[in-house]
């Protein structure tokens, strides 16, 4: 359990600072229940409420700076799964986005950035899936990179990129 204070991530949201720890009704068709007050970092007038007692919300406490820096110089040994059907890739991405674990969206990272790249040599445009989820993988990993490291996200972005290239 959490308590009011921690920072947590937030699948499909990213780093969130616990507010408040309620008993909430949501609406007269549901019991009443224990809910964590989450407040989005990147849009802080934004307001979530996730019951305390659901595996569902995929919530886990951020990354402090030793693990932020451990998961970074880890990023040349973090296995890439090739996908060649886009139905199965899209799939994947998913799954991985939702489990909210930091060394999967390495991986989604590091493929589409390889696969962008070979797509840019063959002179093909980036697709609108790789994009879709690339953009997602990248503002969830490095929004909760950088508040552990006391960075911007753009120089998470510019870490990231550099040990991807250094890799190659």
């Amino acid at each position: 359990m959490f308590k009011k204070g921690d920072y947590v991530v937030k699948a499909n949201t990213g780093i969130c600072i616990v507010d408040d720890i309620i008993m909430k009704q949501l609406s007269e068709s549901f019991p009443t229940k224990e809910y964590y007050v989450l407040i989005p970092l990147n849009d802080e007038k934004a307001k979530l409420f996730v019951p305390t007692a659901s595996d569902a919300s995929n919530l886990r406490i951020a990354m402090n700076e030793e693990a932020a820096w451990n998961l970074i110089r880890t990023i040349p040994e973090i296995e890439i799964k090739w996908i060649e059907s886009d139905r199965t890739r899209e799939k994947e991405y998913k799954e991985v986005i939702k489990s909210n674990d930091p060394a999967s969206l390495v991986s989604i990272i590091k493929n589409i950035y390889l696969r962008n790249k070979e797509r840019e040599e063959q002179g093909k445009k980036v697709t609108s899936v790789d994009d879709r989820y690339f953009k997602l993988a990248e503002s969830t990993l490095y929004s909760e990179l950088a508040h552990a490291l006391g960075k911007e996200r753009a120089d998470m972005k510019t870490i990231i990129n550099d040990t991807i290239e250094g890799i190659l």
